[in-house]
């Protein structure tokens, strides 16, 4: 469980409660540290089963990137410290990536699921705002995730990942990490989306649900700076791989199952 975090001890108060209440409890939780000053060390003593790590270079990607670095667990689950995942969020995770094979059981030496053509290696649940204007926050989190999936599903040819609500296997973070943007102008739930090669794929769990800040919707200054990490993530990675190459990849993997590789 990896949550970056910047100068946003009361939101992270309340996520790592929320985390507490868990039908299944997360094995582990670190927290990355990317510079905070506010109250952060006063949280954390709050919360002795939280591990800390610090991330001096700035931004989301590097910070994310380090926590994923430091995980230990089959499973790694990432949220935004805005984020508050509903009690049975771990569970429902975990549940996800065994079913589709992509990790065994506890105890278990063979696959629950029998994989069905792409190799599952990531889930990734929905948005609603709140936890203020609850039903105003279901319509506004379906637009907003429904809006960022599609756009960012074209460019990418499958799902994308969402930061405040997703879960991969740690086998797969290894074999990507080293090709992952680190840079602070990139998103990097959306930039490792495109690590997602031809012969995998991403679950999207529509009953995964995380209730995140307004915070993404009601700041202007918020608003234009997403828009241009994304623009940033779109070119770094069409520099690498253009679109229409990727879809090719994807569509030519489709009919011949089992090919590729990470990059």
């Amino acid at each position: 469980m990896v949550i970056p975090v910047r100068n946003d001890a009361p939101y992270l108060e309340r996520c790592l409660r929320a985390l507490r209440g868990q039908t299944r409890p997360p094995d582990e939780i670190v927290v990355v540290d990317n510079g905070s000053t506010d109250a952060l060390p006063a949280v954390l003593a709050r919360h002795p089963e939280v591990r800390c790590v610090v991330e001096p270079v700035r931004g989301v990607a590097a910070a994310a990137a380090t926590g994923y670095d430091a995980a230990r667990g089959d499973v790694i689950l990432r949220c935004d410290s805005d984020s508050v995942p509903g009690p049975e969020w771990v569970e429902r995770h975990v549940r996800v990536l065994i079913a589709a094979g992509a990790v065994l059981p506890a105890g278990s030496s063979e696959p629950h699921g029998v994989p069905r053509g792409r190799e599952v290696v990531a889930a990734s649940g929905i948005a609603r705002f709140g936890p203020r204007h609850p039903r105003l926050g279901r319509v506004v989190g379906a637009a907003y995730i429904t809006a960022y999936r599609l756009v960012a599903g074209t460019a990418l040819g499958h799902w994308a990942l969402w930061g405040s609500d997703m879960a991969f296997t740690r086998q797969w973070w290894q074999q990507v990490s080293a090709h992952a943007h680190r840079d602070a102008g990139v998103h990097d739930d959306f930039d490792l989306s495109f690590r997602v090669q031809p012969h995998q794929r991403v679950v999207m769990d529509p009953g995964s649900v995380a209730v995140v800040s307004w915070r993404a919707v009601v700041s202007p200054a918020r608003i234009r700076r997403q828009l241009r990490m994304a623009a940033t993530t779109l070119l770094t990675n069409w520099a690498e791989e253009r679109p229409w190459q990727r879809w090719g990849r994807r569509l030519t993997a489709r009919r011949a199952p089992g090919q590729g590789g990470p990059r």
